[in-house]
């Protein structure tokens, strides 16, 4: 593959990945302050395609963030923080999993069954200030990708 078309291909994957969690920051501060019936509607309907294209894009992002290290090789100038970019991703997947993951199965057994619980805030909190955790993470390995981009290297 390309490492031009590569570095293309990981920024893009890695933008709109970081974009799906910008988005839940962005929604934070307002969702805080609806009831639970607005917001399980809102959780349980808004965001199907986000569970249907987002592991594509995180998993993508990773995968070709990962490739894009290994083409570069262990002497390029720019390798170290690709690898900085993969790391933060993978770690914006862990969080997603041991945070948000949680989170929706507890969504989907209240819209199941009907029954809101007394703790719900305590579930809204976690899912809400995951996605916004999640998003720095994001931020931070784009960044670190974006300005990997911008080192002289062999392949200029």
């Amino acid at each position: 593959m390309n490492l031009a078309f590569l570095r293309v291909v990981s920024l893009i994957f890695a933008a709109l990945a970081m974009g799906m969690h910008l988005a839940h920051a962005l929604e934070l501060f307002p969702k805080l302050k609806w009831g639970p019936e607005l917001y399980l509607a809102v959780q349980s309907t808004l965001y199907r395609l986000f569970g249907i294209i987002g592991p594509v894009l995180e998993v993508g992002a990773l995968v070709l963030v990962v490739l894009l290290a290994v083409k570069l090789g262990s002497g390029h100038p720019a390798r170290k923080l690709t690898l900085g970019s993969a790391a933060a991703i993978a770690l914006a997947l862990g969080v997603w999993a041991a945070v948000v993951l949680p989170a929706n199965g507890q969504l989907a057994i209240w819209q199941a069954s009907g029954v809101t619980p007394s703790d719900w805030t305590r579930w809204r909190d976690q899912w809400q200030f995951g996605q916004a955790f999640i998003f720095l993470l994001h931020l931070g390995g784009f960044t670190a990708l974006a300005t990997a981009m911008l080192k002289p290297g062999r392949d200029a």
